[in-house]
């Protein structure tokens, strides 16, 4: 089992109804916060004030994926034509940007140019791209046609305008595992190529990864799947685990559980002086996940980086792991 031992960095060296509520969440795009969505303030939480705790030397946690590689905890996406505020992220702290093919050119190059003009290095930001895998197995993604997936490595790279991205992903399976192999075939060469220090898989539930496996002959790194407190893929997380595949969670917010009301969790953010948000953040990195947030607010970017002053109790977290739809 991977260890998800988080290491400290400086600003110099800086997964099928869940399946289907992430896609949509990303594609349209409602952005990470009750505010953002709703132009009014975030439930107010009895008055508790509601902690950023980040200080001057804005640190950045990560985990390894691969041999060499660390990836920080706290990313950050954007997708559906309203990309996420890279420069901002990356100017409080942030050090992990997310994006994909499918997200649009103008997502892609502003990623690129927020890279590009950061004060940190390029080696200290850490870049996740997604291409496609079609026909794909939900049929959502680019139809019943197959896509030349040498080009789109290609497109992405000239969208973004790197040398290099830090994780490439598959960003669904296909329709079946022979063209998933192909296309993954694709990506382990851009991999041998330098175009990429690892690459990885999204929306894979463990049957698809048990598919991929015997046949990759790098293993992916990295599976993005939609994971949220009621919302939670639990045999793909533990296969995941056992594998030595780093879980990463996108779509947090996003579940049947009211996240931003429930007594349990309003409870539980007032007991720490943090937001609801950031209860469920730091419930999804306990359960040894990495995440991705959408968002424009500074406010609640400098939340989502800071959360890593507290720590749940085990009563806690069996609590937020029982609100598990079914």
């Amino acid at each position: 089992m991977k260890s998800h031992k988080v290491i400290i960095l400086g600003t110099s060296s800086l997964l099928v109804i869940s399946f289907i509520l992430g896609i949509l969440a990303i594609f349209n795009h409602k952005s990470t916060h009750p505010a953002e969505e709703t132009s009014v303030d975030p439930p107010p939480l009895a008055d508790v004030p509601i902690a950023i705790r980040r200080n001057s030397s804005m640190i950045t946690p990560t985990v390894k994926i691969a041999e060499g590689v660390l990836m920080p905890i706290v990313n950050l996406g954007g997708a559906g034509g309203r990309p996420g505020n890279y420069t901002k992220f990356l100017e409080i702290g942030g050090r992990g940007l997310d994006t994909a093919l499918m997200y649009g050119d103008p997502t892609q190059r502003r990623v690129g140019v927020a890279v590009r003009q950061a004060k940190a290095s390029r080696q200290d930001i850490f870049v996740t791209t997604k291409i496609p895998c079609c026909p794909s197995y939900q049929g959502w993604m680019c139809g019943k046609k197959a896509r030349n997936s040498t080009a789109d490595l290609e497109r992405d790279m000239d969208l973004l305008g790197l040398d290099y991205v830090d994780l490439m992903l598959m960003h669904s399976p296909c329709k079946t595992a022979e063209q998933t192999m192909n296309v993954y075939r694709t990506m382990e060469k851009f991999l041998a190529d330098g175009k990429a220090r690892a690459i990885g898989v999204s929306n894979f539930q463990a049957s698809h990864l048990k598919d991929l496996l015997p046949v990759a002959k790098v293993p992916p790194a990295v599976n993005q799947c939609s994971m949220s407190i009621g919302n939670h893929d639990d045999i793909t997380i533990q296969f995941c685990k056992k594998m030595n595949i780093t879980y990463q969670a996108y779509s947090p917010f996003h579940s049947p559980v009211d996240i931003f009301h429930d007594p349990d969790i309003v409870s539980i953010a007032a007991k720490y002086k943090v937001s609801a948000a950031q209860i469920v953040l730091r419930w999804i990195v306990q359960n040894d996940a990495i995440f991705v947030t959408a968002g424009m607010n500074q406010r609640y970017l400098e939340q989502d980086l800071a959360i890593f002053d507290f720590n749940l109790n085990e009563m806690e977290m069996k609590l937020l792991h029982g609100k598990q739809s079914t």
